[in-house]
């Protein structure tokens, strides 16, 4: 097998002898023994390639005229620099691999292989890795993040919310050292009665997003009819807090109406796709803001003019009318309407006078019948009734508790002569006692007394002490 020296050097040298112009008008037998075919010259290219090019490269370029095959799922691009491109390709399997589809314009750095595509005469970078580098990196998560919120139908048009057209409180989220704040504050000059408060918050640069979706959150507390999140122009990377998902959702959740007016016209940031109002500018968010308020003097004129032609012609309508008034018969002969009420004012009085004097007999005859009534039931006759009914029930109460007296007092004997009868005195004087050690406890049986106990025995008329003896011991006297 010859030396990859010696491929390149017979390649080259096959070249030249191609490109040499040649006098004789056809080729001749030695010439043609010495031809070879496209397939052993493509071979002899691609042995040189791989003589001459590591296996495994890294490869840093930009991406364009990308496209991904839908039935295969292999992917086709140019990486160029700005003074050469070179084919490339990725197989599915490899694609698949990918963490984020490649796009168009995105500057990458490739893993890969160069190799000859013999079938098309020419070479290609054959790719096993795609990583994103600077702002290619930034734009893939754009995209993916936009997709996210845009099927969740925060892009929505009919989601956002319209801006009030005279707002007298307004809400300027951005940076005091923001680009473009001054113009800001000069339009907002034009209209001093309305309250702009400034919510200082670091518009750029890691952990700005944070404070920026606090801001917006804590406008929920605040008094404002709008809220502008603002902030000059700047590179991608300056402005990529302004692409964080947190902000996104924390407009979508604010409140109040959001108006957005990041970086410059062509610059579009997803907080300004989920705003209610995307301004491409911060002067053109503060114009929008107050642009109601610049055409309110003219509003005003247009309504006085307005009014006052109105009330013009309502005046011109009253005169005709009252003219036409004035033209009537009524005004003309005003006797005969006088003459006319005054025959309708008799009719009217002769029935009223009917009516009263049906009245005045319903009210006789009523009157009749409560006189018979009341003098069926005179006062005089319902007192005498009601003291006899009284006098029976006063003698009935006190025959009853007369009686409830006498059984009583009877109960009350029967008692006193049992509870006589039981009393321990009476018993006691019939002859009986009672005796009890000292300590009070009852003697109820010669076993409840010990010698040298002392007994109290309890009589009638008083109580006897005395000490107990053994009855098993004889006595000595």
């Amino acid at each position: 097998m010859p030396s990859p020296r010696a491929l390149t050097e017979s390649f080259f040298d096959f070249r030249a002898r191609i490109n040499k112009r040649t006098t004789q008008p056809e080729p001749t037998e030695a010439k043609l023994e010495r031809a070879i075919s496209v397939a052993d010259l493509t071979a002899r290219i691609d042995g040189a390639i791989k003589a001459g090019v590591p296996g495994a490269v890294l490869v840093r370029g930009e991406i364009s005229n990308l496209n991904i095959h839908r039935s295969s799922g292999h992917i086709y691009f140019t990486l160029k620099d700005p003074t050469s491109c070179i084919d490339c390709v990725m197989f599915r399997s490899d694609a698949a691999r990918l963490q984020s589809p490649p796009i168009d314009g995105m500057e990458a750095l490739i893993t890969g292989g160069v190799r000859v595509f013999a079938q098309r005469g020419r070479y290609q970078l054959y790719c096993t890795n795609i990583a994103a580098l600077g702002r290619g990196a930034l734009e893939i998560r754009f995209q993916q993040l936009k997709d996210k919120l845009e099927r969740e139908g925060l892009f929505d048009p009919d989601r956002k919310r319209a801006l009030p057209l005279y707002p007298q409180r307004i809400a300027l989220i951005s940076s005091r050292e923001a680009a473009g704040l001054a113009d800001m504050l000069k339009v907002f000059k034009r209209t001093p009665w309305i309250d702009v408060k400034l919510v200082h918050v670091p518009v750029q640069g890691t952990g700005a997003s944070v404070h920026i979706t606090r801001a917006i959150q804590d406008m929920t507390r605040t008094i404002a009819d709008v809220v502008i999140v603002a902030r000059g122009g700047g590179s991608l990377e300056d402005l990529w807090e302004f692409n964080e998902e947190i902000v996104a959702r924390a407009i979508v959740a604010c409140a109040i109406p959001v108006m957005t007016g990041i970086g410059h016209e062509v610059d579009v940031s997803i907080a300004d796709l989920v705003a209610d109002y995307h301004a491409h500018t911060p002067t053109e968010a503060a114009q929008v803001a107050i642009a109601h308020w610049k055409q309110a003097d003219d509003l005003i004129d247009t309504a006085a003019i307005r009014l006052r032609r109105s009330l013009q012609s309502q005046l011109q309508d009253a005169r005709q009318r009252l003219t036409t008034i004035e033209r009537h018969e009524v005004f003309r002969r005003p006797k005969d309407r006088i003459e006319r009420f005054r025959q309708l004012l008799d009719d009217n009085e002769r029935r009223l006078r009917a009516a009263l004097d049906r009245s005045s007999a319903n009210a006789q005859r009523a009157i009749s019948r409560l006189e018979h009534r009341l003098h069926a039931q005179h006062p005089r006759t319902r007192i005498v009734t009601e003291r006899q009914r009284l006098q029976r029930l006063s003698m009935t109460l006190t025959h009853r508790a007369d009686m409830r007296l006498v059984r009583i007092h009877g109960q009350l004997d029967a008692f006193d002569r049992q509870l006589h009868a039981l009393s321990p005195t009476n018993v006691l004087s019939r002859g009986y006692s009672m005796t009890t050690l000292k300590n009070g406890q009852l003697v109820k049986s010669a076993k409840d007394v010990k010698r040298g106990d002392v007994l109290v025995t309890q009589l009638a008329d008083g109580t006897v002490e005395s000490v107990a003896k053994d009855p098993n011991q004889p006595e000595l006297f």
